[in-house]
C-alpha cells in the first residue's frame, strides 16, 4: 500500500487551505451558504468536473418537533405533578401515561423515519452539489461508491458539550418520575378499594417523586428555549469534510476507479435535519438503483475529521450492533497498512449524520448489502456549533490521512469488483 500524499498526486496544503478558506458561517439558506456552494463550484471547475447544483426546500421541522415533545413532556408531567397532591385522584396518572405513550410512540414514528418529509415552519431553499466520476469500464450494473459531506454549519445558545450530559439528565429524572408515578397510581387504586390509609411511606414516596417532577419540568423548560444560530464556522463540522471530499474528487478525476463509479455529494442544510440527502436519495434513488447494482455499493460519510480521525464502528445502548459487513474493516486495513492512526468510536445512539439517510432508503429498498460508514471524531463537543470551531483546531496531517485512507480503500474495493 502507497501513501498518495508522499507521490504528490495531489496537494499536501489544499485540504487545510480550503477549511481556511471557508472560515465563515456556513448557516443554511444564508449568504454563507451561497459563498459555499461558489467556492465549492470554483474548486471542481478547475479540474473540469460536470457539477451539478440541486436546490431544495427544508423547513426547521426537527426543532419544531422537538419543541412539541418537549412541550408534551412538560405538560403531562405537571398534570401528573397536580395530582400527586391529591392521593385519592393519582390513580389517574395512569390512563395519562397510556396516553403519553402513545403520541410518543407515533411521534417517534415519524420523526425517525429519515425517508419522510415533513414540512412545519416556513420554508426556505438550500442547494446539494453534486459529481459524478465515471469508472474507465462502463459496464451496466456497476457499483458506486457515495462520498457524502455536509457543507452547512450551525451554532446553539446552549453548550454543545452541556447537551449530551443534560439530555442523559432529563432520561434519569424522565425514568425515575416515571417509575415513582406507577408506584404511587397503584398505591392510590389500592388506596380507594380498601381500607389501607395513606402513611408516612406513601407520603415520602409522594415528596421525593414531586421534587424529582420538578427538576425534570426545570430542564425541559430550559431545553425548549434552546436555539440554533449562526455564529460558529464550522471548521470542524464540517469544512473538514467538504474539504476531503474536493481533493477526493480531483484526485479520482485524475484516476478514475476500473469498474465501479465514484459520486460526490455536498449535502445542505444536514444541521437542519439531514435534509440535502433526504432530498438527494428521494429524488435519486430510483435512478440510482436502475443503474448500478447496490447490494454491492458503499456511501461513505465524513464528517468531522480535523482533530482527530474516528469511523464509527458500532451503535447501541446495551447491545452493540457493528454498522456495516465488513466496509469499516477495509478502512481500517487501509489505515493500517499505511501506518495511520484511526480510532473506532463506539456510541450509544449513534450520530445524527447524513449516512442515517442513505440507510433508511436501503433498507426499505431491501438492498440489505449496501453498506454505509461514517466518519465522525468523538471528544469535540467543546468545540463544535460554537465559536471555537476554528481552523486552527483543523490538523492538516489528519486532513491528508484521511484522504490516503478512503482512497485507497476505494482501490481496494474497485479491485474485488467481479
Amino acid at each position: 500500500m502507497i501513501i498518495i500524499s508522499k507521490l504528490k498526486l495531489y496537494d499536501e496544503n489544499a485540504a487545510i487551505n480550503h477549511v481556511k478558506s471557508l472560515g465563515f458561517a456556513r448557516h443554511a439558506a444564508t449568504n454563507g451558504e451561497t459563498k459555499t456552494i461558489n467556492y465549492i463550484r470554483k474548486e471542481l471547475d478547475k479540474e473540469n468536473l460536470d457539477v451539478r447544483e440541486e436546490p431544495f426546500e427544508w423547513t426547521k421541522t426537527s426543532t419544531k418537533l422537538r419543541k412539541l415533545i418537549f412541550l408534551w413532556i412538560f405538560i403531562v408531567f405537571t398534570i401528573n405533578e397536580i395530582l400527586l397532591l391529591y392521593p385519592l385522584f393519582t390513580w389517574i396518572i395512569l390512563p395519562i401515561y397510556g396516553l403519553f405513550f402513545i403520541i410518543l410512540i407515533l411521534g417517534g414514528k415519524v420523526a425517525f423515519d429519515y425517508t419522510r418529509f415533513i414540512f412545519i415552519g416556513k420554508k426556505k431553499e438550500s442547494k446539494n452539489i453534486i459529481t459524478t466520476i465515471q469508472a474507465k469500464d462502463l459496464y451496466p450494473k456497476r457499483p458506486v461508491i457515495i462520498f457524502s459531506a455536509h457543507h452547512d454549519s450551525v451554532s446553539s445558545n446552549f453548550p454543545n458539550k452541556m447537551i449530551k450530559p443534560f439530555y442523559v439528565s432529563v432520561i434519569l429524572t424522565l425514568l425515575s418520575s416515571l417509575l415513582l408515578h406507577i408506584i404511587l397510581s397503584i398505591w392510590s387504586i389500592v388506596i380507594l378499594f380498601t381500607a389501607v390509609q395513606i402513611e408516612v411511606t406513601y407520603m415520602s414516596l409522594r415528596n421525593l417523586s414531586l421534587i424529582i417532577g420538578f427538576i425534570l419540568l426545570t430542564e425541559v423548560f430550559i431545553n425548549f428555549f434552546r436555539k440554533n444560530t449562526n455564529n460558529s464556522i464550522g471548521s470542524i463540522d464540517n469544512a473538514s469534510g467538504v474539504a476531503i471530499l474536493i481533493e477526493l474528487a480531483k484526485l479520482i478525476k485524475k484516476n478514475p476507479l476500473e469498474r465501479t463509479d465514484v459520486i460526490f455529494l455536498w449535502c445542505g442544510a444536514e444541521e437542519m435535519g439531514l435534509w440535502g440527502s433526504k432530498h438527494y436519495c428521494n429524488m435519486h434513488f430510483e435512478e440510482l438503483d436502475y443503474d448500478y447494482d447496490l447490494d454491492k455499493s458503499y456511501n461513505i460519510n465524513i464528517d468531522m475529521v480535523g482533530l482527530y480521525i474516528n469511523i464509527v464502528y458500532e451503535t447501541g445502548l446495551i447491545k452493540k450492533k457493528k454498522i456495516n459487513k465488513n466496509l469499516n474493516e477495509i478502512l481500517e486495513v487501509s489505515a493500517l497498512q499505511q501506518k495511520i492512526p484511526l480510532e473506532k468510536t463506539s456510541l450509544a445512539f449513534g450520530v445524527g449524520s447524513d449516512h442515517l439517510v442513505f440507510r433508511a432508503f436501503t433498507k426499505n429498498a431491501e438492498k440489505k448489502d449496501f453498506q454505509v460508514c461514517c466518519f465522525s471524531s468523538r471528544d469535540v463537543s467543546k468545540y463544535i456549533h460554537s465559536k471555537k470551531d476554528t481552523p486552527d483546531k483543523c490538523s492538516s496531517i489528519n486532513l491528508n490521512a484521511c484522504i490516503d485512507i478512503c482512497y485507497n480503500a476505494i482501490k481496494s474495493l474497485d479491485l474485488r469488483v467481479e
